[in-house]
């Protein structure tokens, strides 16, 4: 009995290790597929991979810093980009277009864009400090209305309590601030598997990942580009800075938030709302999934408490104005025409 139990369980596991090795095979064989594939890619995209603005040394590596505008514009706009954010470069043009009358500015961020990575520690004063040389490098002098989005906030509102005098105002597109990261901790927001998705970009993998690449529903871009924002994507969508920035995200909030708020620093945020009209009518599969939370919870109003958490946040500082429009998070990509409208008067019924 002992024998052919042991016969059976021989046989057992030397069907496993077979089936564990034909299985590493072809991993390793579709690995090496989409490399290869990304690669021959890569090389096609070559004419996408022209930096459309200036390349600056800062720290001894290349930030892209791309200018608009008018360069003698009575005011300077520095837009800030949010974390894992790759292609503003291009997608900001439309609202670059409708702000034609100040000078504008954004800043790539180290790994981000064109912007090469710089191996450096991405600790908020680390950050700062690239910006501001990355300004210096374009001859930009302050004060600087900044626009950031997203987590940009964070280092928008470090830069208010650090050097005031360099910030004319902030107004903020979808923009976080330090107590939004109060209760995440690093693990949560900066994972092993954030680290994996450097790797797999690293071989083309986000290139099978078809939802995060940008549509053209608006038509606001041309072919070309909408070829480089992909490319973009594609080659650069999640680096190393990108995930180092990301894994000291949380610890960079804390910092911020105990020098407290920038309350002498005029800020206009302005919160997006995809629930509002019209642009909820114009995504169908967004508009289904409301109709159907409405029906299983039709008395809580998704629209009010879509952003309801922020605007009573900020609404305690006297310095900040807020406005809440109907779109997606990243606002020049639905309705450039009417953001610039808001920054405009803001810009002129308050700072001139």
């Amino acid at each position: 009995m002992g024998v052919k139990i042991k016969r059976v369980f021989h046989k057992f596991f030397k069907i496993f290790i077979i089936l564990m090795i034909g299985t590493l095979a072809i991993n390793l064989l579709l690995l090496a597929i989409i490399y290869g594939s990304h690669v021959s890619k890569k090389k096609k995209e070559d004419v996408y991979m022209i930096p459309p603005g200036e390349m600056v040394e800062v720290n001894g590596h290349f930030l892209h810093v791309l200018e608009g505008g008018d360069p003698d514009g009575t005011h300077t706009l520095v837009f800030m980009h949010n974390t894992s954010i790759v292609d503003d470069s291009i997608a900001l043009r439309p609202l670059y277009d409708e702000l034609a009358e100040y000078r504008l500015i954004l800043v790539e961020r180290s790994g981000s864009g064109f912007s090469e990575n710089s191996g450096a520690d991405r600790d908020i004063d680390t950050i700062l400090d690239e910006t501001r040389k990355a300004l210096e490098g374009v001859g930009a002098e302050g004060p600087y209305i900044l626009v950031p989005n997203g987590a940009s906030g964070i280092e928008a509102i470090y830069w208010a309590d650090k050097y005031p005098e360099e910030v004319e105002a902030i107004i903020g597109i979808g923009m976080n601030y330090p107590a939004q990261y109060a209760s995440i901790t690093t693990e949560e927001y900066a994972g092993f598997f954030d680290y994996l998705m450097v790797k797999f970009c690293g071989i083309g993998g986000l290139r099978l990942v078809k939802n995060i690449f940008p549509s053209n529903d608006y038509e606001l871009y041309t072919e070309m580009e909408m070829n480089i924002r992909n490319a973009l994507i594609a080659q650069r969508g999640y680096t190393m800075d990108i995930f180092n920035e990301r894994e000291r995200t949380i610890e960079n909030a804390q910092k911020v938030a105990a020098l407290g708020w920038p309350e002498e620093t005029k800020m206009y945020l302005i919160y997006s709302n995809p629930l509002m009209e019209p642009y909820l009518s114009l995504n169908p599969s967004l508009q289904e999934q409301y109709e159907e939370a409405k029906e299983e919870h039709p008395d809580f109003n998704y629209v009010e408490a879509y952003n309801a958490e922020m605007l009573e946040y900020v609404k305690q500082y006297k310095n900040v104005t807020t406005e809440e429009v109907d779109g997606p998070a990243r606002l020049y990509l639905y309705n450039p025409e009417e953001q610039a409208d808001l920054m405009r008067n803001y810009i002129e019924n308050n700072l001139e």
